[in-house]
């Protein structure tokens, strides 16, 4: 992971790098597709999880869309009896509202379901086992896009996820919980 992040930061710094005019960047009615990390903690999980993934974005100027894909490490969870490791892999779309407050600095408000596929593994004092499956949650949030140059952007946000640990076997655990998310996004 630690690689990863030192990678995503010299992309950065080589976009900033090769911007050599103080030019306003406008990102409206284009797409783009980009990596994005980030951090998830559930309220119940004894730690978070960094998680890795790949964004597709489309913009107008108020307007956007996102999709987007991730895979989040362990979550633990204490349960009677035992611990439940949970992994999960997320496949969200968004809806963005951005406000244009200048062309370089642009907020915005997000609003998105989900589709979670949980893998859970439970360690036990009476078995051991495996299971899967998915579940449904929503989401909501702000950020901001930081453009980079005319075919770049930099993108930070932060979501509520709700999403219910509904899974019988393991209790009933509290799965929704905090994401900050980065992303870089390029445009065509």
């Amino acid at each position: 992971m630690k690689k990863l992040t030192t990678l995503f930061t010299f992309i950065i710094i080589a976009i900033f790098a090769t911007n050599t005019t103080a030019q306003d960047f406008l990102l409206k009615d284009k797409s783009g597709i980009g990596p994005r990390i980030g951090y998830y903690k559930a309220p119940d999980a004894e730690d978070g999880t960094m998680f890795i993934g790949g964004q597709a974005r489309f913009r107008g100027e108020v307007l956007g869309f996102e999709l987007a894909s991730e895979y989040r490490g362990e979550q633990t969870y204490d349960v009677t009896g035992g611990e439940i490791t949970l992994k999960q892999i997320p496949v969200t779309t968004s809806l963005l509202l951005f406000v244009p407050l200048a062309p370089n600095f642009q907020p915005y408000g997000l609003a998105g379901l989900g589709a979670y596929y949980n893998i859970y593994e439970y360690d036990g004092t009476f078995s051991n086992g495996t299971d899967a499956e998915v579940n449904l949650g929503y989401h909501l949030g702000f950020g901001l896009d930081l453009p980079l140059n005319e075919s770049a952007a930099l993108n930070v946000d932060y979501r509520y996820l709700f999403l219910d640990g509904d899974n019988d076997d393991f209790g009933d655990k509290e799965y929704s919980g905090n994401v900050i998310t980065a992303g870089l996004t390029f445009y065509f």
